[in-house]
């Protein structure tokens, strides 16, 4: 008999040894009200406290939004779209809610939420907890203290920034005064939480904020929006000059390491400065606008400042109206795109020989610019292979009509550009690109030669290796586009199944001794045993500057511009030169 053993150690043991029963009796059994929802915020679980707070069935909960049972009091914190974009929504938050019971009464409740991850620490889950903020006699809570501080540091919270960035701006509206908002995002914090660990990252997060709020004054409010995000409210004298001046002692109180294990670890803030009311006019905006101005800053390097400039603030609307377009645009590529064809040319002969297939607008007058202006916001918004594949299967099936009309187009072999992201296995549909080109229809694919992105090939080598050579196992011809546009390993261009490459004359006859390194690209490149075609020869000027280059194929405005297909045909059997 062990004696010394305290009589409590077999049951601990026993819970310890069954964890997930005693996390069901947790989850059932807890007085406030928790849900978990998928990624797109459909209930997946819900505890009998939520169902009592909800006046709802547990059966009618499950695959409901969770949007559907109480309405906001509150914008959401940080989810701003640009903090999507950067991917740097908040893992955690809170916000005051009203939840929708069944009888048509609306009930005061917390709701704090946490993100569950994946293995690629992305969110998979969501756990919502839900508190009331009533008493038990259905009276509201009036000392809610806690409820407006961050319990990490002792800061306030969103909750409680609100209410006073609220209460300030209509103070400085009636005094006709100036407030200023400062956002503070700590660089690279995760990297060294990464490196301490969570716990030590923690304690190092709450003498962060000890330091920051020295270098605050009293009148002011210093809050944590969540994780390593800070903001800091100047109400009184707030003028550019004074928040400069703040930013800059926050800054100072970075400077000396912090000690985490005996180790020496660097700190600095990218802050952005917003001023009321030049940059904005009311709550929502100014922290957007400071976010915003702290972004400008993080860009400029660690630890830098930035105010919110308006023609920034005018892009940025600019590029979130332009990416609301192309998201709809690709979504419903027939009615926004066109698909035209530009020959290629035997330079000694004028012979026609092949196409290349490009984008326009069916309503150019909406854009600025042609669709391929936009491939790098495209690609941004992980819509690159939408638009890859629609131009893919509009490309087969105009080659299959040109069969079927015995027209010359289907004797010339055409290309198509592919986007980058489609050299990756992680599609949006979880379906690589040799699959999908196997379910296309086509009897034989050896007419069609898809140009990878230079830039893609520096970036991702060994996926577009393999994916590459499973393309070239379907008789799919393969071109490298804009060389020495990026650099390229030469080793490894030589391994992948090139037997074409474009070189983009324009910008490098602008360099100096441009026309040697277009004939040195044509050389290594034949003798790598791919043949060299020089695309983008608009002008008489850039075909003259030319002359001497040894490539055979060229291609340009010049010689032809892009035609749709149906005026393709009609070029053709009207062109003197033989085709082939």
């Amino acid at each position: 008999m062990n004696q010394g053993k305290h009589p409590a150690g077999d049951s601990v043991q026993a819970i310890a040894q069954h964890p997930a029963r005693l996390v069901q009796r947790a989850f059932e059994q807890s007085h406030a009200g928790v849900v978990i929802t998928d990624a797109d915020g459909l209930i997946v679980l819900a505890n009998h406290a939520f169902c009592t707070i909800a006046g709802c069935d547990r059966t009618e909960t499950i695959g409901w939004p969770i949007a559907h049972f109480y309405t906001s009091l509150s914008p959401q914190p940080g989810l701003a779209e640009e903090d999507r974009n950067r991917q740097r929504a908040p893992l955690s938050w809170q916000q005051e809610v009203l939840c929708r019971r069944d009888d048509g009464e609306s009930i005061p409740v917390l709701m704090m939420v946490d993100s569950l991850l994946d293995d690629e620490h992305r969110p998979q889950y969501y756990l919502h907890t839900f508190i009331l903020l009533t008493s038990p006699e259905g009276e509201r809570i009036d000392n809610r203290h806690w409820i407006h501080v961050d319990p990490m540091t002792g800061l306030p919270n969103w909750l409680l920034l609100r209410d006073r960035l609220n209460h300030a701006i209509a103070q400085a509206e009636r005094a006709d005064s100036t407030l200023a908002l400062l956002f503070i995002d700590i660089d690279r914090f995760k990297a060294i939480n990464d490196v301490v660990g969570h716990i030590e990252g923690d304690r190092m997060l709450g003498e962060l904020a000890q330091r920051l709020q020295r270098a605050v004054r009293s009148k002011d409010t210093l809050a944590r929006l969540g994780s390593d995000q800070f903001v800091v409210l100047l109400e009184k004298d707030g003028t550019a000059e004074a928040a400069q001046l703040v930013a800059e002692r926050l800054q100072e109180m970075l400077e000396p390491p912090f000690i985490s294990s005996g180790r020496y670890l660097l700190m600095t803030a990218s802050i952005g400065i917003a001023l009321y009311p030049g940059d904005a006019q009311d709550e929502e905006t100014l922290i957007t606008a400071a976010r915003s101005a702290m972004y400008t800053a993080r860009r400029k390097g660690p630890g830098r400042l930035a105010f919110v400039d308006h023609r920034l603030t005018a892009r940025l609307k600019e590029k979130h109206r332009i990416e609301g377009l192309l998201s709809e645009a690709i979504h419903l590529p027939d009615q926004h795109f066109l698909l035209y064809y530009q020959p290629e040319f035997d330079r000694a002969s004028g012979r026609c020989t092949g196409l290349e297939s490009i984008l326009r607008w069916k309503q150019p007058k909406r854009w600025q610019e042609p669709p391929s202006a936009y491939l790098e916001v495209i690609a941004q918004l992980g819509l690159g292979v939408r638009l890859n594949r629609w131009m893919i299967q509009g490309v087969i099936s105009d080659h299959r009509q040109w069969l079927e009309d015995g027209s010359p187009l289907g004797e010339l072999p055409v290309a198509v550009p592919l986007c980058e992201s489609h050299l990756a296995h992680d599609t949006f549909d979880r379906r690589p690109l040799d699959h999908f080109l196997r379910h296309q229809g086509a009897v034989s694919f050896d007419w069609l030669t898809l140009k990878v992105p230079g830039q893609g090939l520096s970036s991702h080598l060994d996926t577009a290796t393999h994916m590459l050579k499973r393309i070239e196992q379907l008789g799919i011809r393969l071109a490298v586009d804009d060389v020495g546009a990026s650099p390229i390993d030469l080793g490894w261009l030589a391994r992948l199944p090139f037997t074409k490459a474009t070189i983009a004359a324009g910008p490098i006859v602008q360099r100096p001794g441009g026309e040697r390194l277009i004939e040195a690209s044509c050389r290594l490149l034949e003798a790598l045993g791919i043949e060299a075609v020089i695309a983008g020869v608009d002008d008489p000027t850039l075909a003259a500057r030319i002359e001497g280059v040894s490539a055979r194929r060229v291609q340009g405005d010049l010689h032809c511009p892009a035609l749709p297909a149906e005026e393709l045909g009609r070029w053709l059997s009207e062109h003197t030169a033989p085709c082939g």
